[in-house]
């Protein structure tokens, strides 16, 4: 699939992770680019994307994730009307708060799901639209257990296993809409950078946190911008690539053991 002359929506596109992502969108070809975010975009951040695509239109909204009514007038309202029509959602909105486990769920997990099935439904061919990729970014820690942070290990887990579900070929037969998965290890982004304090207060949790925390190197942002780009070119519906220490890689499952076809 190229991207060049594609229509694409981005969660949590205003900085960090989310703003190397969509770089690497533009400069990939993408046309038009709607990034959604809590926060608005910045006019050096603004400036930084025009360069990656001097002929790309790139719209900025904000929108909270985990508001399933704005949510949906956003997608719908603002979105289909600007662009007519969707062929690319990355989701890379995330939250790391140790104060409220409901936030980080709610955000990371839930958030995600909701725009994946709104996107599903105005991409899909059943439907009248014109199929497309939905691209979820979770983490390594998506795929192993970390003590340092439960809950927001769990919400990558969950993002994990919905996409799965859904990047499967009877799916895809009906909508043509491709499922990707994206699972960075560290990378230097404010969410990375500014915490402290693992959310487990449970001393020996502390120190293991101090151990990771302090020889630790984290990868450039832009690392996972072109995994990114090279999953949707590349990839295949359901496949979970990692882009851990700057290096980018397919992670492969075992057989499944508890469903048939």
């Amino acid at each position: 699939m190229s991207l060049r002359g594609k229509h694409a929506v981005l969660f949590g596109g205003c900085g960090g992770m989310g703003l190397a992502i969509g770089h690497a969108l533009l400069k990939a070809g993408v046309q038009k680019l709607f990034i959604l975010d809590v926060t608005e975009l910045s006019e050096a951040n603004r400036s930084l994307l025009k360069a990656s695509g001097s002929e790309a239109q790139v719209l900025c909204k904000t929108c909270d994730i985990a508001n399933r009514t704005e949510l949906l007038q956003v997608l719908e309202g603002d979105v289909m009307g600007a662009f007519g029509t969707l062929d690319i959602l990355v989701n890379s909105a995330g939250i790391l708060d140790s104060e409220d486990p409901g936030k980080v769920i709610g955000v990371n997990l839930t958030g995600v799901i909701n725009s994946c099935l709104i996107t599903l439904n105005l991409m899909s061919l059943a439907k009248g639209g014109n199929g497309g990729v939905i691209v979820n970014v979770a983490s390594i820690v998506g795929l192993e257990p970390i003590p340092i942070f439960p809950t927001y290990c769990a919400s990558k887990h969950g993002i994990i296993g919905f996409t799965r579900s859904l990047g499967v070929a009877p799916i895809f037969d009906e909508t043509g809409v491709k499922f990707l998965i994206i699972c960075p290890g560290g990378t230097r982004t404010p969410l990375f950078q500014n915490v402290k304090e693992p959310s487990l207060e449970v001393e020996v949790v502390k120190d293991m946190f101090r151990g990771l925390k302090e020889p630790y190197v984290p990868q450039s942002p832009d690392v996972v911008g072109d995994c990114v780009v090279q999953a949707i070119v590349e990839g295949e519906n359901g496949a979970t690539w990692v882009c851990n220490f700057g290096k980018i890689t397919i992670h492969s499952f075992p057989e499944t053991n508890y469903l048939t076809n």
